[in-house]
């Protein structure tokens, strides 16, 4: 949890570099030897799984960019990668939703919104066709409700739900 800063008011959460750091540089370096050893063996196989190789490192690479913020929470709402600024006046409610899988928590932020999921977010940023298709963190489970994966970032889930719930309910 190194990289996450609180302040005040003011929460933010990195992707957590030990979950993704080993998956992107495994593949960087199996690309690599199969660039080396496997071309001059059988060179269509060998490109075509370095290729395979290099797209599952440009997928996790959010893990691994420096200075990259996933979740912001703010007095003006909670701010996520590649998604804009939700809004305290568009979120209705918010709860921690925990799944274990062979021991391993899973653990998400459900935001439940006020309107439809477009009309919601403010600030949407330009996202560039190779970002379209890497990792992120949120996913929209239904018109009105997005879930945040917390359990890949380096915050602890019930900070992020504390920092959420301490401006929820605020008069605007």
């Amino acid at each position: 949890m190194s990289d996450a800063g609180k302040t005040g008011d003011y929460l933010t959460a990195s992707y957590s570099k030990d979950k993704g750091e080993s998956v992107v540089y495994s593949a960087v370096l199996a690309a690599g030897a199969l660039v080396i050893f496997g071309v001059p063996r059988a060179p269509v196989i060998s490109l075509i799984l370095a290729l395979a190789a290099v797209a599952v490192a440009l997928y996790h690479w959010p893990y691994v960019a420096r200075e990259r913020r996933a979740i912001a929470i703010t007095p003006a709402g909670i701010m996520v990668d590649r998604l804009g600024l939700l809004p305290w006046n568009a979120i209705s409610d918010v709860h921690l939703f925990e799944r274990y899988v062979r021991m391993i928590r899973n653990a998400e932020l459900r935001i439940a919104l006020r309107r439809p999921f477009d009309s919601a977010i403010e600030s949407r940023p330009e996202i560039n066709l190779l970002r379209r298709y890497m990792y992120r963190c949120w996913t929209v489970i239904s018109p009105q409700e997005v879930a945040i994966k917390l359990s890949t970032l380096d915050a602890k889930p019930e900070a992020v739900e504390a920092a959420v719930r301490q401006h929820l309910h605020r008069p605007v």
